[in-house]
């Protein structure tokens, strides 16, 4: 696993370099259009979760990378064990990335006056670093969930045909059950179980809560991407390149 682990940073050397700059720039945009810190580091380390699953797929049909691949002494357990590992590279790399964003932003209006009171907008306060928490866990487990999803789709198919399939899929997964509800009358009038999601709000907003909500959000993104590459594993097996 380590070998095929480190091929793939090495196929990711200059991409993910370059997508790491291209984080941080975008994380300091974001934050100075937005006049948050909030939003940097979240929508960083979704994105980038995003991108390493797509991005590692797109190696796989570069000169038949992905058949090459498999004459090398590694077997597809290390493959596919490796290529999760990179995912959760990027991924992380991206949310160090939009942290540093954050903190460098909220360094630079704390040391210089900006006009429009965008120095206070972009300060930090305890208020605002247990919100970044909480978005930025928030946002790990989505990033987590759409590479879980979409990864056993490109080991299966490849990167071509999984790509024309892949909207119709996020679409079924994500899009109708919200459509379905929205328009089943379930949430007419109060909504289930408002008090106790009432309840659990008002507990996320205790030091004790954030920390246990925070450190569940990241459990189940490691739970939910171990199981996307055990079934990634079982895919990978029975294809035929």
């Amino acid at each position: 696993m380590k070998r095929a682990y480190l091929i793939e940073l090495t196929i990711f050397r200059d991409y993910g370099g370059q997508l790491l700059v291209l984080g941080f720039l975008v994380a300091v945009l974001l934050g100075c259009g937005m006049q948050t810190v909030l939003a940097a580091p979240s929508s960083i380390t979704c994105i980038f979760f995003m991108m390493g699953a797509m991005g590692a797929a797109a190696y796989d049909e570069q000169n038949d990378w992905g058949s090459f691949r498999l004459t090398l002494p590694l077997s597809r357990r290390d493959v596919v064990l490796g290529r999760y590992g990179a995912i959760v590279t990027l991924g992380l790399g991206g949310m160090a990335v939009g942290l540093l964003a954050a903190f460098a932003i909220s360094a630079v209006a704390s040391a210089v006056e900006l006009p429009g009171e965008l120095s206070q907008a972009l300060a930090l306060d305890a208020g605002t670093l247990s919100a970044m928490a909480f978005a930025t866990t928030f946002c790990l487990l989505i990033g987590a969930v759409v590479a879980s999803v979409v990864t056993p789709i490109y080991f299966r198919l490849g990167q071509t045909k999984a790509t024309q399939l892949l909207p119709t899929i996020i679409v079924m997964i994500f899009v109708l059950p919200v459509v379905f509800l929205g328009n089943s009358g379930l949430l007419d009038g109060a909504l289930p179980g408002l008090e106790q999601i009432s309840a659990f709000l008002a507990y996320i907003e205790t030091p004790e809560g954030l920390a246990v909500c925070c450190v569940g959000m990241v459990a189940a993104s490691a739970a939910i991407l171990a199981a996307s590459a055990a079934i990634s594993l079982k895919l990978y097996e029975t294809r035929e390149l």
